[in-house]
């Protein structure tokens, strides 16, 4: 995933050879565990790549086993919030300094995460979540079946006040952004 603003470049990809407590690990310059995950615990590492005023960082952040690089990350001036599954980290780019980390109570796998003004979306595989700045739930939406298409069908999509999904038995919905269903098919 590539983010850009008037101050950094991030790129982020699942480092695939990182193991915890290996001493054969990619040498990084910060580590990230917020979960204290543990060497057996099934776990999944983002290398982020960090370019500022032409000088580079590489941070390693240990998540979950079930997170993914693409979607994974807004960047809001200093601020990086990644999602990794049902793990939301902040990192504070100019202190390299974790601000924030939370396990979300959330059911199924979660894809993405999406920035609106003041708050955040999150496209899960059985959920839609409205997130506030601190991470707390305000809504959750769920449909009849998994919000992942099998009929080529692009499952989740933000277009403008939103949220447009289709799910794995071809059912397509509409909510606004507070969560409320607006048309169902």
């Amino acid at each position: 995933m590539y983010l850009e603003n008037d101050k950094y470049i991030v790129n982020i990809a699942v480092d695939t050879t990182y193991t915890v407590d290996s001493a054969d690990n990619k040498s990084y310059d910060l580590v990230f565990n917020p979960a204290n995950m543990k060497h057996n615990d099934y776990s999944k590492t983002l290398c982020i790549e960090v370019v500022f005023h032409e000088q580079a960082k590489t941070m390693a952040l240990i998540g979950g086993l079930y997170c993914y690089d693409s979607d994974c990350a807004v960047l809001e001036e200093d601020i990086l919030t990644v999602l990794q599954n049902n793990m939301i980290t902040q990192i504070n780019l100019s202190t390299d300094s974790l601000v924030q980390y939370k396990v979300l109570d959330t059911i199924g796998c979660n894809f993405g995460i999406y920035q609106k003004s003041n708050y955040y979306i999150i496209y899960g595989e059985i959920e839609i979540v409205r997130l506030n700045r601190k991470f707390d739930k305000v809504w959750a939406f769920s449909g009849a079946d998994i919000f992942v298409s099998q009929n080529g069908e692009y499952p989740f999509a933000m277009v403008d006040d939103k949220i447009k999904l289709n799910d794995w038995n071809g059912t397509y919905y509409e909510i606004d952004l507070n969560g409320n269903l607006i048309m169902m098919r």
